[in-house]
């Protein structure tokens, strides 16, 4: 396990990074505790073209269609200097509500892939559920492997290539487990992070120690 900010070792009992003091309370401090309305595609900074956007959501069916417990959330937009994409992307999946028709849906099956676009930096953060399904070399790999892309602010092929990449991993583990079996089912302001709170949440927050 690794700290969401650092990348340093994490025990799982530790309730803040010995490295850099990073911890669920930290990143509350920054964001609130708020829950927040999670789509599929929020792009904040306009960063995709409508034609880009069109082929994402049509990717992202695919990607529903293939894994249907699962759900894959696309950020984009220009962070805070005090938060980074993998920050982000680990709030995000302990207080976004993923925005589906399919309620049974939970936050354990769902991963959030940020791109801060004036940075150039992407982070891909799992819900518990895909832990033991996708590593963290997996997903280092993955980053890697859609950098080009992002240093040519190519975010729509950026975007494409990681979901399509995460597929095929989890296509992988399935043909050796499977999925359905395997699986158990003052801060910053919000709205300039083009994230709209809910007033009642749906689930309660979870500590820091799992990620």
């Amino acid at each position: 396990m690794n700290c969401p900010h650092c990348s340093a070792p994490l025990a799982s009992d530790a309730d803040e990074c010995h490295q850099c003091r990073f911890s669920a309370t930290a990143i509350r401090s920054y964001l609130g505790s708020e829950w927040v309305r999670l789509e599929r595609l929020t792009d904040n900074s306009n960063a995709l073209s409508l034609r880009e956007q069109r082929q994402l959501e049509v990717v992202l069916d695919d990607f529903e269609r293939s894994f249907p417990q699962c759900f894959f959330a696309v950020y984009l937009g220009v962070l805070p200097t005090m938060i980074t994409a993998r920050d982000l992307g680990f709030w995000l999946i302990n207080h976004g509500a993923f925005h589906t028709q399919q309620i049974a849906k939970r936050n354990d099956f769902g991963c959030a892939l940020v791109i801060d676009s004036q940075r150039g930096i992407a982070a891909l953060t799992l819900g518990y559920a895909l832990e033991p399904y996708v590593s963290e070399a997996d997903v280092t790999l993955l980053l890697e492997q859609v950098r080009s892309p992002l240093i040519r602010q190519l975010y729509g092929l950026a975007v494409e290539r990681a979901v399509a990449i995460f597929g095929k991993k989890l296509s992988q583990s399935a043909s050796s487990a499977s999925l359905d079996g395997g699986m158990i089912s003052s801060p910053t302001d919000l709205n300039g992070l083009g994230l709209q709170t809910l007033r009642n949440a749906h689930r309660s927050s979870r500590p820091m120690t799992k990620h």
